[in-house]
């Protein structure tokens, strides 16, 4: 039973560790560009490539179907699939 005890604390210190890792790179649904809210996902509703420049304008870097915007401390990793939809949102602390 002791020995369950020490290895509490270092489970713990583990699952916060990997939170915090968790936290720095998220992946959302939607990001705001604006007054607009862009969508992802990569269905029929998600935002196209167009969609994406006209309402959140160029991105910091491109590299090919993935798009970087930096908004105040957060970079936005946007990928988009074959078809120019947004596929997938993420999310890290710069």
């Amino acid at each position: 039973m002791s020995h369950t005890k020490k290895f509490a604390p270092a489970a713990a210190a583990g699952l916060v560790l990997a939170l915090v890792a968790l936290q720095s790179l998220a992946s959302d649904r939607s990001i705001r560009c604006g007054t607009y809210l862009i969508y992802g996902g990569g269905g029929k509703d998600s935002a196209s490539m167009y969609e994406v420049l006209k309402k959140c304008g160029e991105p910091e870097a491109k590299y090919g179907n993935t798009w970087i915007y930096v908004q105040g401390s957060m970079r936005r990793i946007l990928t988009f699939n074959y078809e120019g939809r947004l596929l997938r949102i993420e999310s890290e602390r710069n």
